[in-house]
């Protein structure tokens, strides 16, 4: 088994957005084939927010399945193609995956 966590820090005016985002990344998880257990975890100070997505998935393969799915992969280039369109809220990610050991 494996835990996943994807750390967002955003701008504040993206709360809203990554509010929306992380529900429906949390739903897509939890009914795909794999996952044991996904929810994400909020914090904010005075200028940012932190959004945590935090999932237990069998296998680091099921997880990469997840990212390759195709509504997934479309986001990812919409964003991308838009980048200069709009700002993104988005200050940094990071992602860590941990094995877990009886």
């Amino acid at each position: 088994m494996i835990v996943q966590t994807v750390t967002f820090s955003i701008k504040k005016e993206g709360k809203e957005m990554f509010e929306a985002k992380t529900t429906k990344d949390v739903a897509s998880m939890l009914e795909f084939s794999g996952c044991i257990s996904s929810e994400c975890w909020y914090t904010e100070d005075k200028d940012t927010c932190e959004f945590m997505l935090v999932s237990k998935w069998e296998s680091k393969k099921d997880f990469q399945n997840w990212l390759k799915r195709p509504e997934h992969l479309q986001e990812h280039r919409e964003a991308h193609k838009n980048k200069e369109a709009k700002p993104s809220f988005v200050l940094e990610k990071s992602r860590k995956s941990y094995e877990v050991h009886a």
